[in-house]
């Protein structure tokens, strides 16, 4: 994977890997450690005109020095199929940081003996974990075939109380899904959420950055931050109404959090 003029030092822990309005949520503020992570979803390529937007998104995510790190949050595609799956990888490919992705129930091919199969091709495993300076990020894959309502499967419970033995308690952890983890969402919460959240009981976990429910929210509980946000696709529309298209950003500076939409023309 090619780095430019943003060094990330990572380690996994498993295989894998024009103008714009904007608008903000104020979290936190800090102090020193000051970096970026862009996250992108949704966006549902069917085509190669359809990565248009991908790629407006990637320029912008690119003019931004402070972003070390975007994690495609899942439905990259519309059917899974692998001609969407690389059209979408190639307009990735052009970041100038460090990328990670995980699957949403639209990258899986439920035509196919292997669901994964061509995901894997395309983007390597499905549950990841790295480390950027004092921070854990975490992928874990959230997806039961197509369903849209879903719970976390046993095998990546178990999967992810792995991963936690290896991070320290006091480490602020990142942590990565497609569908959402918000306790109030308007659609779509993972049907296991609290069941899975415990896991980090004895951790320091930040944030749940999602997808899946194509609109913005943004909303704490017992110190996590928990977002969704709007698609960024020119084949889909948001759940919410709203005609905005865009990714999300987190601005990270120490322990706190500052997150902020950007929004991408169509």
């Amino acid at each position: 994977m090619a780095m430019t003029r943003r060094r990330f030092l990572a380690t996994t822990g498993a295989l894998g890997v024009a103008g714009c309005a904007r608008t903000k949520e104020l979290i936190g503020k800090g102090d020193d450690g000051a970096f970026s992570v862009a996250t992108v979803g949704d966006t549902h390529v069917l085509d190669l005109r359809s990565t248009s937007i991908v790629q407006r998104a990637v320029s912008r995510i690119n003019a931004d020095e402070r972003v070390v790190l975007t994690v495609a949050v899942g439905d990259m595609a519309t059917d899974g199929k692998l001609q969407e799956l690389t059209l979408t990888k190639r307009a990735f490919d052009r970041l100038g940081g460090e990328f990670y992705a995980i699957p949403g129930n639209h990258d899986v091919d439920m035509t196919s003996q292997d669901i994964y199969g061509n995901y894997r091709k395309v983007f390597g495993e499905a549950d990841w974990r790295t480390n950027y300076g004092d921070w854990t990020f975490i992928g874990l894959d959230s997806c039961e075939g197509a369903a849209p309502d879903v719970s976390i499967r046993p095998d990546r419970i178990e999967w992810l109380q792995k991963q936690l033995d290896h991070v320290k308690p006091g480490r602020p952890i990142g942590l990565f899904t497609h569908h959402p983890f918000n306790p109030n969402t308007k659609a779509y919460r993972v049907q296991n959420a609290d069941e899975t959240l415990a896991l980090f009981a004895d951790h320091n976990l930040k944030f749940v950055a999602s997808g899946h429910f194509h609109g913005n929210q943004v909303e704490e509980r017992d110190g996590v931050l928990f977002t969704t946000t709007a698609c960024c696709s020119s084949t889909r529309g948001n759940h919410d109404g709203t005609e905005a298209r865009g990714f999300r950003l987190f601005h990270i500076d120490g322990e706190s959090i500052e997150t902020e939409f950007v929004e991408v023309p169509l």
